[in-house]
């Protein structure tokens, strides 16, 4: 007498990327990774990593090597992946590929604004660091000579007037930048991939004022779901100007510089990301001869 062997389920293609990835994250390759970084803590890490996986559908649209590799940038920082917590997560953008002629979902880290402050207070060098928005009311007055903002005031209302990064060093030195909001919405759509792509008679480029709104609608109703500036215009704010306070006068880490120059990193033409920006540098021009100035401009952004 026979007996009847029970069939088993089929895995659907969703679950069978999610079992793939399980052992990805959990073969003797990726472990040894990231217990060379994070020790003890590499367990904890890699649950997030799994469990952030299974829950997020762009993610399992990637090729499950770049997740991993992106992930173990993070670890490398110690910086947990977690969206809500605000120090890094992992954000999917649609990128060109220039042998398939397509575009396809590519993972990318991405440092939230706690996560430089993180970085920051690890190197033991500030006594205090803090980045926020500003809302009506509470700006009294800008020093223009020392850069000092005084921020005593009481807000009135949540309608935005702009964003501030302040650090104060164990030596003594402090620093303030302070950017209105017209001024963060212009500096996004100046020197932002997401918007330079956007100059089509389909996609036109926002204005200022929209952005503005835009910032104001979200600071009342939160943020959108999109990618960027577009999805978090207030998060976006206050990272952009902490990390120009910071790379401009602050003491920086090996790990800080290295995560400032990854964030910093122009976009190529077959990878656009709708993350942060680097600023364009200026390119003078020389006649060796003469030494007299040819031309002054940016350095062939391909975006511009």
């Amino acid at each position: 007498m026979t007996t009847a062997v029970a069939k088993q389920p089929q895995l659907t293609a969703q679950q069978q990327t999610i079992v793939a990835f399980n052992n990805k994250v959990n073969g003797s390759f990726v472990q040894n990774q990231l217990k060379s970084v994070l020790g003890a803590n590499s367990g904890t890490f890699a649950t997030s990593l799994v469990e952030i996986f299974t829950n997020d559908k762009q993610l399992q649209e990637c090729d499950v090597n770049k997740v991993v590799q992106e992930a173990i940038k993070a670890a490398t920082l110690k910086l947990p992946l977690n969206k809500q917590l605000g120090y890094a997560y992992l954000m999917v953008f649609k990128n060109w590929d220039k042998e398939a002629r397509r575009t396809v979902p590519t993972p990318t880290l991405t440092i939230g604004y706690r996560g430089y402050i993180q970085m920051a207070m690890r190197t033991g060098q500030y006594r205090n660091i803090n980045a926020d928005v500003v809302y009506e009311g509470e700006l009294v007055k800008k020093d223009k000579l020392s850069g000092g903002i005084d921020l005593s005031g009481d807000k009135m209302s949540d309608k935005i007037e702009g964003f501030f990064a302040h650090f104060e060093t164990i030596n003594g030195f402090s620093k303030t930048l302070y950017m209105s909001l017209s001024e963060m919405a212009a500096y996004a759509l100046k020197y932002s991939p997401s918007f330079k792509r956007k100059v089509t008679p389909d996609t036109p480029l926002p204005t200022v004022d929209g952005l503005c709104d835009l910032a104001n609608g979200q600071a009342q109703n939160g943020p959108t779901g999109k990618v960027g500036w577009e999805g978090d215009f207030l998060s976006m704010g206050v990272k952009t100007v902490l990390r120009r306070l910071l790379s401009k006068y602050g003491y920086l880490s090996i790990e800080m510089m290295g995560a400032l120059a990854e964030d910093e990193k122009e976009p190529s033409v077959q990878q656009v990301r709708d993350v942060e920006f680097s600023e364009t540098k200026e390119i003078i021009s020389v006649d060796e001869q003469t030494g007299e100035i040819l031309e002054a401009g940016n350095d062939n952004n391909p975006f511009e």
